[in-house]
């Protein structure tokens, strides 16, 4: 069994019932949910738009393996809607699920690497990580969760709303 972080995010249509149905779906073929972090609004990273994104962070113990994982994340982003552009990097989306960590495996395939390339550049990722495990360390880094808020350069707001989703 691995433990492993998801980053879900969404700034199109209904983005609480999105990150409910989400979690809902990832329980159902995942494995075992065991946290969920607190949701976080934040203004898009990368490029321009008028809608605000809600962030969080998901903590699950699953038996599949990381590409396993990569395909029921790119699945529930399909049935909610993701339409994935080739061309645009950064854009607007009803959801995203990233895989942050498995375990504390580096993987670098084609289509997956692992932590998340930009963990260490994003503040609406690394806090609610901290939420959850701020002792966690990231393999590539080898720096806790915490040690990296202390030195990301990310200055952008991160707002903590009173919402439940798990």
């Amino acid at each position: 069994m691995a433990i492993i972080y998801i980053g879900i995010g969404s700034n199109e249509g209904d983005r609480l019932s999105i990150f409910q149905d989400a979690l809902l779906q990832l329980k159902r073929n995942l494995g075992i949910f065991m946290h969920n972090s607190s949701i976080y609004e934040t203004e898009p990273w990368g490029f321009e738009s008028s809608a605000s994104f809600y962030n969080a962070v998901l903590q699950f113990e699953t038996e599949h393996g990381p590409l396993e994982v990569l395909n029921i994340l790119q699945f529930i982003e399909k049935q909610a809607g993701r339409k994935r552009s080739e061309e645009a990097v950064y854009e607007n989306r009803t959801l995203d699920l990233d895989l942050l960590y498995y375990d504390d495996q580096q993987i670098d395939e084609a289509n997956l690497i692992v932590p998340h390339p930009k963990i260490s550049e994003r503040n609406f990722v690394l806090l609610p990580l901290a939420e959850i495990n701020p002792d966690w360390i990231d393999p590539k880094h080898e720096k806790t969760i915490q040690e990296l808020i202390e030195v990301t350069e990310d200055k952008s707001e991160v707002k903590k709303l009173n919402l439940n989703f798990g």
